[in-house]
Formats: C-alpha cells, sequence, structure tokens
C-alpha cells in the first residue's frame, strides 16, 4: 500500500509507510505510551495537513485520521477503567472550550446551513481534543522538551519547502492558487497560502526570539538568534503586512513584560540586542534595499501606503477587507449579538446584496464573534486572555527557567497573534495557532504544579 502510495504522491506513500512501521513497533506497547506516540504525531500530522492525503481524496488527510483514533482511543480506554486525571491548571481551559463547543452545538439549530454548522462545530471539537490531549500527555518537562523538539522539526522542515519555493519555484500541489503559480510572489510552505505561513511563523517567532532573553547557554543563544532570523527572513517572502505588524507586537511586548518586573530588567540588553537586529533585517528589506534584496512585488505588498489608498479608496485587498469587516459586523447587529450560527458566516456573506467575490471574513476574533454571537466572544475571549494573563505572570514570577522560558514565548505568540489572527482565512482548523494554545495551558499546568 506504501508502495503505490508512493509512485503516485511521495510524501503520502513515506508517511503511509511510517505509520504501519509504527504500528507494528508499537502493537503491544502499553495504552498510555501509545497514547503519547499517537498524540505527538497528530501534532505533525496536524502541521501537515492536507500535504498527508492520499491522492483523490484530499479531505482524509493524516491529521482527520488520527485525531479520530485519538478520541475514539481515548474513550474506548475510560469505558474498559482506564484512569485519566486532569490537572486543576488544565480544568479551566478545557471547560471553557467544552461550553463553546455546548454553544456551537446549540447555534446550529437556528444555522441557515445546518451542514456548514455541523461541520465548523466538528472542527472545533478537533482542535480543542487536539489542545486538551497535549496538555495532558505533556506533563512533564521531559515530554515538553520532546514535543519543542519535533516542533522545531516541523518548522525546519516548512522552512526547507518555502526555500524550494524562492530558490527554484517548487510548489507544493495543496499551494494555492495552484501549480501554475510560478509567476506568484512568495512562499506559502505547507500552509496553502502566504498568509497562513506567515502567521505560523510568527506564532513561531517568540519561541526562538526568547531562548537568548532567558538562557546563557551558548548553544541555545545560538538557536534563538538563528531561529529569529530565519523566521523574519522567511516572514519577508511572505508578503504578509498584518503578519509584519503582528512581529512588531512581539518585539514591543518582549520589552513590556521585561520592563515590568525589576528581576528581569537586567535582560532588557540582550532583548533590545535582537530587536536591533531584527530591525536591520526587516526595516531596509520592507524598503528595497538593505542584506534581503526583496524583489519589487514584495516591496510593492509592504507597501503600508497603499494599504492607506486601498482603505480610503475601497479598492484593491485593504478595500476588501474594510468591506468585509462591515459586513461582518452589520450580521452581528442584525442577528442581534446572537450569531448566524456555526459555520454560516461565509454563507450569510455570500447573500448579502453587497457581495464582494470573498467570503470569508479573514478576521479570527470577528468570524468567532459572527457565528456564534457574543457568547462564542466572550468564551474564546476568556481562554484567550486566560492564557495570555496567566503567562505573562509565570514570565515574571516563575523561578524555574524552563517555565519563564516557555511562558515568555507563549505570552508574546498570543499578543502577536493579535494582528497574525487576521492573515489567514480562518482559523477553525488552522493547527499552529492550536498548537499555541497547547502549549500555553501545559506552560500553566507545570507552572501551578511547581508553586504547590
Amino acid at each position: 500500500m506504501a508502495a503505490v502510495a508512493a509512485a503516485l504522491q511521495p510524501i503520502v506513500g513515506l508517511a503511509l509507510g511510517a505509520l504501519i512501521l509504527l504500528v507494528v513497533v508499537l502493537r503491544g506497547a502499553p495504552a498510555r505510551q501509545l497514547g503519547v506516540v499517537i498524540v505527538l504525531a497528530t501534532v505533525l500530522a496536524a502541521i501537515a495537513g492536507p500535504n498527508l492525503a492520499p491522492p483523490g481524496a484530499p479531505w482524509l488527510f493524516a491529521f482527520r485520521i488520527l485525531i479520530v483514533l485519538l478520541v475514539v482511543g481515548a474513550l474506548g480506554y475510560l469505558l474498559l477503567g482506564g484512569a485519566m486525571s486532569v490537572p486543576k491548571a488544565v480544568a479551566m481551559p478545557a471547560a471553557l472550550l467544552a461550553a463553546w463547543i455546548g454553544w456551537s452545538v446549540v447555534s446550529i439549530g437556528w444555522a441557515g446551513d445546518v451542514v456548514a454548522a455541523a461541520r465548523w462545530t466538528t472542527f472545533l471539537a478537533m482542535m480543542s481534543a487536539l489542545v486538551i490531549s497535549l496538555a495532558l500527555v505533556c506533563r512533564t518537562r521531559r515530554r515538553t522538551k520532546l514535543l519543542l523538539a519535533l516542533l522545531l522539526g516541523a518548522f525546519g522542515v516548512a522552512v526547507l519547502v518555502a526555500a524550494a519555493e524562492i530558490l527554484v519555484g517548487l510548489r507544493l500541489p495543496t499551494t494555492r492558487p495552484g501549480r501554475d503559480s510560478s509567476a506568484i510572489f512568495g512562499a506559502a510552505s505547507l500552509f496553502g497560502n502566504q498568509n497562513n505561513f506567515a502567521t505560523f511563523l510568527t506564532l513561531s517567532l517568540p519561541y526562538f526570539a526568547a531562548l537568548p532573553v532567558i538562557y546563557r547557554d551558548v548553544r541555545l543563544r545560538a538557536l534563538g538568534l538563528t531561529g529569529t532570523g530565519v523566521a523574519l527572513l522567511a516572514l519577508l517572502y511572505t508578503g504578509s503586512k498584518t503578519n509584519l505588524v503582528a512581529a512588531g507586537l512581539i518585539f514591543i511586548g518582549l520589552f513590556i513584560v521585561l520592563g515590568s518586573e525589576q528581576r528581569l530588567r537586567g535582560r532588557l540588553v540582550g532583548a533590545a540586542i535582537i530587536a536591533a537586529l531584527a530591525a536591520l533585517l526587516v526595516v531596509p528589506a520592507i524598503q528595497g534595499s538593505g542584506v534581503v534584496q526583496l524583489p519589487e512585488q514584495g516591496v510593492t505588498k509592504f507597501d503600508f501606503r497603499l494599504l492607506e489608498a486601498q482603505l480610503e479608496s475601497g479598492t484593491g485587498s485593504g478595500g476588501l477587507r474594510s468591506s468585509l469587516t462591515g459586513d461582518g459586523l452589520g450580521l452581528i447587529e442584525e442577528t442581534r449579538g446572537i450569531g448566524v450560527g456555526a459555520g454560516n458566516a461565509e454563507n450569510e456573506v455570500k447573500s448579502l446584496d453587497a457581495f464582494a467575490r470573498v467570503a470569508n471574513l479573514h478576521n479570527w476574533w470577528l468570524e468567532v464573534t459572527v457565528n456564534g454571537g457574543l457568547i462564542a466572544l466572550l468564551l474564546f475571549g476568556a481562554f484567550y486572555f486566560r492564557l495570555l494573563g496567566g503567562q505573562i505572570a509565570a514570565a515574571r514570577w516563575s523561578s524555574d527557567r524552563f517555565i519563564r522560558y516557555l511562558a515568555l514565548a507563549g505570552a508574546l505568540a498570543l499578543i502577536g497573534f493579535l494582528a497574525g489572527s487576521l492573515g489567514p482565512s480562518t482559523a477553525i482548523h488552522f493547527a499552529p495557532m492550536w498548537i499555541v494554545f497547547a502549549l500555553g495551558v501545559i506552560t500553566l499546568s507545570l507552572a501551578s504544579r511547581r508553586t504547590v
């Protein structure tokens, strides 16, 4: 089976072969150990997304198979008498996600398109399961470090794919606008389009930038500086203005968090050096000069004056996004804050008289609110800011260097995502966002046990 698949689509064949080998090796393993392996494999499959789908069935990719296997396996384990304790620090985020899923199920009742509503709710349940399963599996420093090592490997693969796009024009079949995209500027890597890849980069950036600030180990500092440079360099080749702003917010957030606690102010010098190097790399490049020579199309994409002109005239990408924001706010007002029902935002935008060819709102916070109303916004906001506030507190007060690193990086990732979330067309199935949420829950769990 793997050989046949490899002949048609090499990546799928290799993945299938690896999965079969994994099953053979682990068939006698204890349920708990097997669960850990499946969860970590699910994370990597989530990042790869549709790239790990068999030919002719682009919807049936490895992540969806593994997440269903994970949920069914967990239920079977519990039904057969297995025990699964939930740490207190995980319970609150899990309860908020469960309440959001429950409200999404309720909203199917008034959704115009029941199929779309059920599909969106299923995605929400799947990604929430990924968050909580990761938090339950990575209860120790060793497993958390293993997760970080796997994510570092995934980052490396994503960057290598992007380099192949930039240097030789090789694009994956899942990249939009399709195979014949040699004239399109930018790299999409594993994520389908440039905006999704850019958001992945800005979510990854803090986990590199925080290393030289927190650790004194030369190897970790070198990894942090190299990773920061690579992430910013790749970001320049996405043309994403929203994620360029997100990167700026990350460095601003770094100064604010460090400056707000007297014990950490000595690290401001290191943070200033990293920020200065980042500025020297990015600012000249987006102006068409400097070390990185972007093509003219790339420089144009980063021209914020063009964006301002588009917003004023209502044309181009800026005008379209402004129009979509107005449409979304109008739908919230129309429904008196209750929302149009899970997954129905796009259908409702399409039905508007002033529909302008793009239905997706390109704004995750707005999508959550239009679909589920103010209640969904409240639940997601409580989850998001619980992670953000808890990690800022842990970054400031924890005496454990590893926890302080995780907390600082996680908080900065969430701060950057306030702008970065405007990049992807939707984030309901955008795995990097949910993985960062999972890392946040893991950090709170580790920090709570450290203080007990």
